[in-house]
């Protein structure tokens, strides 16, 4: 995909459920889509209609995870798959394992996301953050390429061998946010993978992390 984001939108606004096509063109090098109930025109990227008489609206930004077949089928044995064909177009495939540093980390939607480049998130593991009046963890799993976010609550992390370690030590799985010995979960945020100039693209004022070195 072009814009290289891969991104879960609820579909029900207010009382209307809609329904989407691929309108077949671009804006800001991101695809539009079409609703067949009015014909508006949505970014695929931010979720909102542009032209039409939805303008204005917001699709719901949900929690999803971008990672290899294989750690997903590891995490979920018993997922089913929606079988489709690859299309042979310009669009291209989407593999940024390949670069990792040309990519980051977006939390968040509207007006106020913030990036996560995938340089620091690759050296430190994972990031104990505060977004949207929020206390936030950001973590990384190198080997499968996965980043996932999630709220969190009182608790601070560390990372180490691919555990997260909460502040009275106790483990954690690293990308499903549950506590290994017990029921105790975190709440996913919705977050995705941007190619770091697209990403700039569409939000050049965006806060960006920075770690404290």
């Amino acid at each position: 995909m072009l814009c290289q984001t891969s991104i879960v939108y609820g579909r029900k606004l207010g009382e209307t459920t809609y329904s989407f096509g691929h309108e077949g063109i671009l804006y800001r090098e991101s695809f539009i889509m079409y609703d067949h109930q009015t014909d508006s025109k949505w970014v695929h990227s931010t979720g909102e209609a542009v032209q039409g008489p939805s303008k204005g609206k917001v699709l719901t930004f949900l929690p999803n995870t971008v990672t290899s077949w294989g750690k997903w089928k590891a995490l979920h044995p018993k997922t089913t798959v929606l079988l489709g064909r690859k299309a042979n177009t310009f669009m291209g495939s989407f593999n940024f394992r390949k670069e990792p540093t040309k990519y980051g980390f977006s939390l968040g939607q509207g007006i106020g996301p913030k990036l996560y480049p995938f340089a620091g998130l690759i050296e430190d593991g994972l990031v104990n953050d505060e977004h949207d009046g929020r206390k936030v963890l950001v973590v990384y799993d190198a080997a499968s390429g996965t980043a996932r976010a999630f709220e969190r609550g009182t608790h601070t992390f560390r990372a180490k061998d691919g555990v997260l370690l909460d502040e009275q030590g106790r483990p954690w799985d690293l990308l499903q946010g549950q506590l290994r010995e017990g029921k105790e979960r975190l709440t996913p945020l919705p977050a995705t993978t941007w190619l770091l100039k697209r990403w700039r693209g569409f939000y050049p004022r965006g806060a960006v992390y920075k770690a404290a070195r």
